[in-house]
């Protein structure tokens, strides 16, 4: 459980007031409740549409993919999802030992 103690003077004794604000019993500081960010959501859905944008798309190199997923993500995110891609593609595909080793080699690059 979460325990809330007073920024001011640490008591323990904090309640929470209609407005969202929380005021110490002991000193009567008040500090505002925060907010949750929600905003790795809106980052998780874009990068489910991405995935199913490109995930049968004739991009075939991390670089060139990496390179369309950075239009729309930052680097670090689009770097993940290229990789993602390109061992969903290798494991759906019926190749060879030596494809399959070169996708996920390519995959490993993304990484990088």
């Amino acid at each position: 459980m979460f325990s809330v103690s007073c920024p001011k003077c640490g008591s323990k004794d904090v309640m929470l007031l209609p407005t969202n604000e929380y005021v110490c019993k002991k000193c009567g500081h008040r500090w505002p409740m925060p907010q949750a960010d929600y905003t790795w959501i809106e980052v998780e859905i874009k990068k489910a549409k991405l995935f199913e944008k490109y995930i049968d798309a004739p991009v075939d190199s991390c670089e060139e993919l990496v390179s369309q997923l950075l239009k729309e993500l930052d680097e670090k995110n689009a770097r993940l999802l290229a990789a993602k891609i390109l061992l969903q593609r290798a494991e759906r595909r019926r190749t060879t030992p030596a494809e399959l080793k070169k996708l996920y080699d390519d995959a490993e690059r993304c990484f990088q």
